[in-house]
C-alpha cells in the first residue's frame, strides 16, 4: 500500500473504518545505507586492528559493537521487505504493530502532540492518561508530513470523544 496523502486519510477512515500505514521505504533505505556503511567500516577497522596488533580495547569494543550493527542492518532489511510494524488507526484506537503494549484505546488518549524534533528525528506523541504505555511516538517513517497528520489525528480523537459522550 502506498503512503496515503493527507486528503486520503479521511476517505480511508470513512470507507474502511481504519487507516493502516506501513513503513515508508525511503527513510528505511537511508537507514539501511547508514547501517551497511557502519558494518563495513567496523569490519574493516576490526580486520586492520587484528592484523596490526593495535589497541586491544578498541578491538574488543569494535568486536562487541559489530554484531549489534549487523543485527541492526538485518532488522532494517526485514523492515524494508515487510514494511512492518504497521501503524493502525481505527475506531478502537491507535495501534503500533501487534503488541498489546503499543495499543492505546481512544478513551485512554490524553493528548496528541505537535511534531517534535526536526527532519529524521521528528515524531508525534500520542500520550495516554495513565502513562501505560508511556507514549506512542509516530515518526516520519510512517508519515512524510507530520503536522497535517497530527491535526487529522486530533480530529479523530475529538470525533471519538464526541461519539463516546465524553
Amino acid at each position: 500500500m502506498a503512503e496515503l496523502e493527507t486528503t486520503n486519510w479521511s476517505t480511508e477512515w470513512e470507507t474502511r473504518g481504519a487507516v493502516v500505514l506501513p513503513q515508508r521505504r525511503r527513510p528505511l533505505w537511508w537507514r539501511a545505507a547508514l547501517a551497511l556503511f557502519l558494518v563495513a567500516n567496523s569490519s574493516l577497522q576490526l580486520i586492520d586492528n587484528l592484523r596490526d596488533d593495535e589497541s586491544i580495547i578498541l578491538t574488543v569494543l569494535i568486536g562487541i559493537g559489530l554484531p549489534f550493527l549487523a543485527w541492526f542492518l538485518g532488522y532494517t532489511i526485514w523492515q524494508l521487505i515487510t514494511r512492518r510494524p504497521l501503524l493502525r488507526i481505527d475506531h478502537a484506537g491507535v495501534h503500533y504493530g501487534t503488541s498489546s503494549r503499543m495499543r492505546i484505546p481512544w478513551d485512554r488518549v490524553d493528548t496528541i502532540s505537535d511534531p517534535i524534533g526536526k527532519w529524521l528525528f521528528a515524531y508525534v506523541n500520542v500520550r495516554p492518561y495513565d502513562e501505560k504505555p508511556r507514549r506512542l511516538p509516530i515518526s516520519h517513517i510512517y508519515v512524510d508530513d507530520l503536522r497535517p497528520f497530527a491535526i487529522w489525528l486530533r480530529a479523530r480523537l475529538e470525533e471519538e470523544r464526541r461519539s463516546a459522550g465524553r
